[in-house]
C-alpha cells in the first residue's frame, strides 16, 4: 500500500441493501470502496485494482467468499479478509477459519465493531509498510556500507601491496648500490687484471651464489686472449672455457652488450667435444666497453646443473661493466 494514496476496501455481498449498509458503514472518505454484487464481480475487480482488504459474505449467489478470497491471494498472498456469516454451524466456521480472516463476524452486524476492525488492520498495513520500507532502507544503507568497507579494504590491501613491492624494489636497489660502491672501492685498490677479474667474481658470488669464469682481454692485435679463469671449487680447464668463448665472442662483436645465453638454445654453434657439457649451463656475457665503439674485453660466467642468472646479476652486470672496463684499461 502506498503511504499517499488512500486504503483499498473490496466490499463483497449479493444482497443489495446488505452492500449498501456496507458501504455507509466505511464510507467517511479515509476508504477507496469497490463493491461487487457477485463472486465473479468482485474477481474481476480484485485483479484489475489489487486491494488492501477484503469484506466479504461467505455466501454468495455464484461462489462463496472464501472462493474470492481464494482466487484473489493468488496475486496477492497477503490480502487480509473479513468474513461475514449468517451460519453458525461448526464445519463452515472451520473452513472459514482456514482462511485465516482478520475477523470472522456474524450476524446482525455489529457495524462500529467493523469500522474498528478495518481501521486497525489497514493502520496496521501502514506501519508494516512504513517498517519494511524503514528496514529496506536500512538493509541497502548497510549494503553501501558494507561495500564501500570492503572497498577500503581492498584499497588498503592494494596500497600495503604497492608499500611492500615498493619496499622489496627500494631493498634489493639499496642492496644493489651497496655492492657496487663495495665493488668500485675493490677496483680503486686493485693493482693489476687479476685483482679486478677476482673482485669481479667475488661480487657475482656473493650477489647470488657459485659461479664460473674466463676473462679475456685484447692483446696488441686487438684480439682476445684467455687472462684468467675462476671458479668454485675450482676453475673449468683452459680449452673447456676457449670452446666456450669462441661462439659467445661472435655474438658479442654483432652485438656488444651485457647478454645472457642458455647454452642448449645454440648447441650446434659451440664444438661437440663440450657439447655433453652444456646441458642446464646458462651463460652471462660482459663485455668490456671503457668508451663507445672500443671493446678491449670479455668476462664470460657461466653456472651449471640448472641453475639459470638471475634478473639480479644482469642488472650488476650493467652497473659494473664499463667501471670494469675502465680498471682493466687503467692496468695497460
Amino acid at each position: 500500500m502506498s503511504l499517499a494514496a488512500k486504503p483499498c476496501v473490496l466490499i463483497v455481498d449479493d444482497e443489495p441493501h446488505l452492500r449498501e449498509l456496507l458501504s455507509d458503514a466505511l464510507e467517511a472518505g479515509q476508504y477507496e470502496l469497490l463493491v461487487a454484487a457477485s463472486g465473479r464481480e468482485a474477481i474481476d475487480l480484485g485483479v484489475r485494482n489489487q486491494p488492501d482488504l477484503i469484506v466479504t459474505d461467505l455466501c454468495l449467489g455464484d461462489c462463496s467468499g472464501m472462493d474470492v478470497i481464494d482466487q484473489l491471494r493468488q496475486y496477492r498472498p497477503d490480502t487480509p479478509a473479513v468474513l461475514i456469516t449468517g451460519h453458525s454451524d461448526l464445519a463452515t466456521l472451520s473452513l472459514a477459519s482456514q482462511r485465516r480472516p482478520v475477523e470472522l463476524m456474524a450476524k446482525p452486524l455489529d457495524l462500529e465493531r467493523l469500522r474498528r476492525t478495518v481501521r486497525q488492520e489497514l493502520d496496521r498495513q501502514v506501519t508494516d509498510d512504513r517498517m519494511r520500507r524503514r528496514v529496506d532502507r536500512l538493509r541497502i544503507l548497510a549494503r553501501s556500507i558494507n561495500l564501500q568497507r570492503k572497498g577500503l579494504q581492498n584499497q588498503l590491501d592494494s596500497t600495503c601491496s604497492q608499500l611492500t613491492n615498493a619496499y622489496r624494489k627500494l631493498s634489493k636497489q639499496m642492496g644493489m648500490q651497496k655492492s657496487v660502491m663495495g665493488y668500485q672501492q675493490e677496483l680503486i685498490a686493485a693493482k693489476n687484471d687479476d685483482d679486478v677479474f677476482r673482485a669481479l667474481f667475488t661480487a657475482f658470488v656473493h650477489n647470488s651464489g657459485p659461479v664460473y669464469g674466463a676473462a679475456m682481454v685484447c692483446d696488441a692485435n686487438a684480439e682476445l686472449q684467455l687472462a684468467g679463469r675462476f671458479g668454485v671449487p675450482g676453475p673449468d680447464s683452459q680449452t673447456f672455457c676457449l670452446a666456450l668463448s669462441r661462439p659467445v665472442i661472435e655474438d658479442v662483436l654483432v652485438e656488444p652488450k651485457v647478454k645472457h645465453i642458455d647454452a642448449m638454445d645454440h648447441l650446434d654453434r659451440f664444438p661437440e667435444s663440450v657439447r655433453r657439457y652444456l646441458v642446464g649451463l646458462s651463460i652471462l656475457a660482459i663485455p668490456l666497453i671503457p668508451s663507445e665503439g672500443q671493446m678491449i674485453g670479455l668476462v664470460l660466467l657461466y653456472r651449471k646443473g640448472e641453475q639459470p642468472f638471475l634478473a639480479s646479476d644482469l642488472a650488476l652486470a650493467d652497473e659494473i661493466a664499463k667501471s670494469t672496463a675502465a680498471a682493466v684499461q687503467r692496468n695497460d
